[in-house]
Parts: structure tokens; sequence; C-alpha cells
């Protein structure tokens, strides 16, 4: 990442980690746009929760989100006050 970059997202407040699994195993929550990769499955956890799209997850990542403990929140799934669906709407 370019320093500029880098220096933008520090002077605002975030903290840049070598790994994703430094990440999956700090933070209490993991925000993604991308549903959670086979690579991603054993650094689930315990109370954490996993907020993301999981439209077309398969049966390995279901069983692995559950053997995890952690919570899943799926966007596609969240409906407003009228039944709509915010998230899939572009």
């Amino acid at each position: 990442m370019a320093r500029a970059c880098r220096q933008a997202y520090t002077e605002h407040g975030a903290e840049l980690v070598a790994s994703a699994a430094e990440i999956f195993g700090r933070a209490d929550m993991i925000i993604k746009v991308k549903e959670p990769q086979p690579c991603e499955y054993p650094l689930l956890r315990q109370g954490q929760i996993v907020f993301t799209y999981f439209i077309g997850a398969d049966r390995g990542l279901t069983e692995d989100i559950l053997k995890s403990g952690a919570t899943a929140v799926a966007y596609e799934t969240l409906s407003d006050s009228r039944g709509r669906l915010p998230l899939l709407t572009p």
C-alpha cells in the first residue's frame, strides 16, 4: 500500500496489521463485503460477529460458521420496517 494511503488511514484512527489471522484473532466483529473464504474458516471463533454477504454460501461455510461459534449476520437478510431488503437495492 502506498505510503500516502497508509498515512491517511492511520491519521483517521485505523490500525494496519500484517495478516488476516491477526485481524480475526483480535477483532470482536469482522465486517466484510464478500463471504468468508475457506482460508478464513479456521480463523472464526466463539463470540465473534461476522457481518457480511453470505449470498452463494455453501454447505461447508455454513457448517464451519456453526462449528466456530461465531455469530453470522448476512447483509442480504436484513430488512427495514417495510419488509424491504435495502442492502440488496442498488
